[in-house]
């Protein structure tokens, strides 16, 4: 899909208000606004559907649980109510076994994790979608997704997925990431996903002054990450390398408007 000057006149509205992005009220293209009846019309003519998906889960000292869904779910509904593509309600549970050190955290094992994603796909599948846009806020629902793919591996042979974790579009990073914050981006509890949910979320998060993260020195290697139940030990308030006191409402909306624009052009 060409992005176009009619898609930008629509994001701007979101853009001047990214909380609106949030509210079912203000989008009619969700999947669940409409009826079956709707659905099946719109099946007629496109079989394109979104899919966010996320996780609730500690973000440092600071950060709110929801940070992943959220951003997952704000980016999706964006593009939902810009280019009509239905967006299916997020799925705010991911598998986040490594943050459970840290009160309330929920996470599915993988185990889990590939059942249900097995059992949405073969739900759209089921009803004629043949194009799945899944829009990742978190890292860790990777692997299992893909596991999900294999596991029904002919099931699925006829459906095309794709698969964005929102924080690595090319210009996102380049703009965004790398300008703003560079080797302060860091890798969980970031000032870019914070950014992000501090535009969608208004007045929830403040953030300190400055901030020096407290993470051991941890190798370059896989190895600490057979264990989950370390991983408080080795991140001991939950932040992985980043600065998130860099985190600002203003730079969110410029997340938003990367994020959405870089999908819009792939699908």
């Amino acid at each position: 899909m060409d992005y176009s000057k009619e898609l930008d006149e629509k994001l701007q509205v979101f853009l001047e208000e990214p909380a609106k992005a949030m509210n079912p009220a203000y989008n009619e293209s969700l999947l669940a606004n409409h009826t079956y009846n709707e659905v099946a019309e719109y099946l007629k003519n496109d079989k394109r559907v979104i899919l966010p998906i996320g996780s609730t889960e500690q973000h440092g000292p600071d950060g709110i649980l929801g940070v992943d869904h959220i951003t997952a779910t704000g980016i999706a509904y964006t593009i939902s109510a810009i280019t009509g593509i239905p967006s299916a309600p997020a799925l705010n549970y991911g598998m986040a076994i490594h943050h459970l050190g840290f009160p309330g955290s929920v996470a599915l094992r993988p185990t889990t994790y590939i059942n249900v994603i097995v059992d949405i796909l073969t739900s759209l599948k089921k009803h004629g979608f043949k194009e799945i846009i899944v829009i990742n806020g978190h890292g860790g629902n990777k692997g299992p997704f893909l596991n999900a793919m294999q596991e029904k591996y002919d099931e699925f042979s006829d459906i095309e997925v794709k698969f964005f974790n929102w924080w690595v579009m090319p210009k996102l990073e380049k703009e965004i990431i790398e300008k703003e914050f560079g080797e302060k981006e860091g890798y969980h509890a970031t000032p870019t996903e914070i950014s992000l949910t501090m535009s969608l979320i208004p007045n929830r998060m403040t953030m300190p002054d400055s901030y020096s993260c407290p993470q051991k020195k941890v190798p370059n290697y896989n190895c600490n990450w057979v264990k989950p139940a370390n991983f408080r030990d080795l991140y001991p308030d939950g932040v992985m390398k980043a600065d998130y006191s860099l985190s600002t409402a203003e730079i969110g909306k410029k997340v938003l408007e990367f994020a959405v624009k870089e999908i819009i052009e792939v699908i």
